[in-house]
């Protein structure tokens, strides 16, 4: 792995260079712009797969949560907007809620020709001033980094009324997604018929719908939820097996290693283990 980085006030600047590399799930407090130079491979966003490539421009938002996988040597640059980039609140708002929908459905950036090249080099121009370090290059990079956003942001919202119709069909997936994580502790509320029931719609209906939308059966993406939740607990606690057990409404002990062991292929013990060295890793 070959990777700089700067630290400005208000912004960072990150390339990475990976041969072969699988970045785990997770999400920033910031927005942060993801430039591909070269490659290929996964970029799981918002749990819907994308096979990116080289040249691909994404625009992640404080609520997105992601992961990549190489398929061939990539070269990433990010650049990150910490939260004082921005001064207007409700222009930080207007952004994220834009962008989170927008990633929900289509993931990395569709832009003009025109557009889209125009980005590149500013994006290239960024990466030259940080690196020769020249006079007054922060104030420069600054103004380039808020370009980006206005450039990208307006061909977002060229298509307003189509976006709104998206959007529409987005929150009622954000509407399940809250449920489901809300219910985590409550399997029999999880269920498809009790689901279906909830939001008036029919048992095949909810099961089509959420695999239509995020390319993951429902099933699917209640196991990976409730996983995430019981990783944090034996992680960040001193919980025992039986009490998380308890707290996520398994049956008995016996089921909540059964669950752990399909879903890892490992003893909860060994699951633990893992995690603990992994947090020590970084």
């Amino acid at each position: 792995m070959n990777n700089t980085f700067f630290i400005y006030k208000d912004f960072e600047i990150y390339s990475v260079e990976e041969l072969t590399w699988k970045k785990e799930v997770h999400r920033h407090n910031f927005f942060e712009l993801l430039y591909i130079e070269y490659g290929t491979g996964n970029h799981i966003l918002n749990s819907i797969h994308h096979n990116y490539k080289q040249h691909d421009i994404y625009l992640l938002t404080p609520k997105d949560y992601h992961s990549f996988k190489t398929l061939e040597p990539t070269k990433f640059h990010c650049l990150r907007f910490l939260p004082n980039f921005f001064s207007n609140k409700t222009e930080i708002e207007e952004i994220e809620k834009l962008f989170y929908y927008h990633n929900q459905l289509n993931g990395n950036l569709i832009l003009p020709d025109s557009d889209k090249a125009f980005c590149e080099v500013v994006i290239l121009k960024i990466l030259d001033e940080v690196t020769k370090q020249k006079e007054q290059n922060e104030i420069i990079i600054k103004s380039l980094m808020m370009s980006l956003i206005q450039i990208i942001r307006r061909n977002a919202s060229i298509n307003e009324k189509d976006l709104n119709i998206q959007t529409t069909e987005v929150l009622k997936i954000d509407t399940i997604l809250s449920y489901i994580r809300f219910n985590i502790a409550n399997p029999h509320l999880l269920k498809k018929k009790e689901m279906a029931s909830y939001f008036n719609v029919s048992i095949n209906y909810i099961g089509e719908y959420f695999k239509t939308h995020l390319n993951i059966t429902l099933r699917d993406y209640i196991v990976q939820t409730k996983l995430k939740v019981v990783s944090e607990k034996l992680s960040k606690s001193n919980l025992t097996f039986s009490e998380i057990s308890n707290d996520l409404g398994f049956i008995d002990s016996s089921h909540f290693n059964k669950f752990i062991m399909r879903s890892t292929g490992v003893s909860p013990s060994e699951f633990r283990k893992r995690l603990f060295f992994k947090g020590l890793r970084g």
